[in-house]
């Protein structure tokens, strides 16, 4: 259902207990084509008659992205001006190539922290079977106030996770075996600014500090930045790669934005096996996770994990 009239994106018009949808996501191969290219990720395609066909399992990170967004079905999207600072998301279960799924949101929570105002929307993806398949909860400063200078990385992690030296080889996948203070490969991510339209929303004309330049200068931004979301989905990419299947039923993790990205940055993504425990139905691995840009400055941190 289409609002009578766009609310606009502020912090006090946001409530405790405010819901969104039910809105049907159907991830066909347009969808998941323009995630690709926005994300640079490929790992669901293959060439079939010279054309880019999903196949197999979505990405777990093609639904997060728009099940993030569903507040826009009520809130102005051209209006927003604000800042994701924390994303954390469950699966449980893999979602095959065009399938249809449910989404809803609630936002549970808002706060006042250091003259910011934090909300924090919690959205749940259901497929035809009225499963859960991925719950997300992103924690957002709504609108950036006046005289609040953007990317001073006061966001706080949920535990403390420092970028460190990783000698030795690095591993490209992970077993219930390996052990913990293992290296892992990296992933780069060279940012630009219409992948970052695409993301953003090019299809429906949105226009923000991601998309427009006199937007961002007026935010205080030097220029466009890539929404945290990108940072999230890259790690989620990440992640996939080292668990393989069984994250995407019992994959966890958790990012915390510290310092806004530009378009023409180059972002590696470096990690590191922090824990294991034994848990029922298997042993549970963790990651912790830094992203860092070209002039090796701490851009996100997170950590996640999958059973094994």
């Amino acid at each position: 259902m289409v609002p009578a009239a766009f609310k606009d994106p502020t912090y006090e018009n946001v409530y405790i207990g405010e819901s969104f949808g039910p809105v049907e996501l159907v991830l066909d191969d347009f969808f998941l084509r323009s995630y690709a290219y926005a994300l640079d990720d490929y790992s669901g395609m293959q060439i079939i008659d010279g054309l880019a066909k999903p196949v197999g399992y979505v990405p777990p990170h093609m639904i997060v992205s728009d099940l993030m967004q569903i507040f826009l079905t009520v809130y102005d999207r051209d209006k927003v001006v604000g800042l994701h600072q924390k994303e954390e998301v469950i699966h449980y279960k893999p979602v095959p190539v065009g399938a249809k799924l449910t989404l809803t949101g609630t936002y549970v929570d808002k706060y006042m922290k250091r003259g910011k105002g934090y909300t924090v929307l919690e959205s749940i993806a259901r497929d035809d079977e009225g499963d859960i398949v991925v719950l997300q909860r992103s924690t957002e400063v709504m609108r950036i106030p006046d005289g609040i200078k953007v990317g001073t990385g006061t966001a706080e992690p949920e535990r403390r996770i420092s970028p460190r030296t990783l000698s030795g080889s690095r591993v490209a996948t992970i077993s219930a075996d390996t052990e913990v203070g293992t290296a892992l490969r990296p992933l780069t991510k060279q940012v630009r600014q219409a992948q970052m339209s695409v993301f953003t929303g090019a299809e429906f004309h949105k226009q923000g500090i991601h998309t427009n330049l006199e937007i961002a200068h007026k935010a205080g931004l030097r220029d466009c930045i890539a929404q945290g979301m990108m940072e999230s989905c890259w790690a989620s990419q990440y992640l996939a790669s080292l668990f393989g299947e069984r994250f995407l039923s019992t994959g966890r993790h958790f990012s915390t934005y510290l310092t806004p990205i530009y378009a023409k940055d180059l972002i590696t993504l470096e990690g590191v096996v922090a824990n294991r425990q034994i848990e029922e139905g298997g042993t549970r691995l963790e990651v912790e996770f830094w992203l860092t840009n070209q002039e090796g400055q701490l851009t996100a941190v997170g950590y996640g994990s999958a059973l094994l």
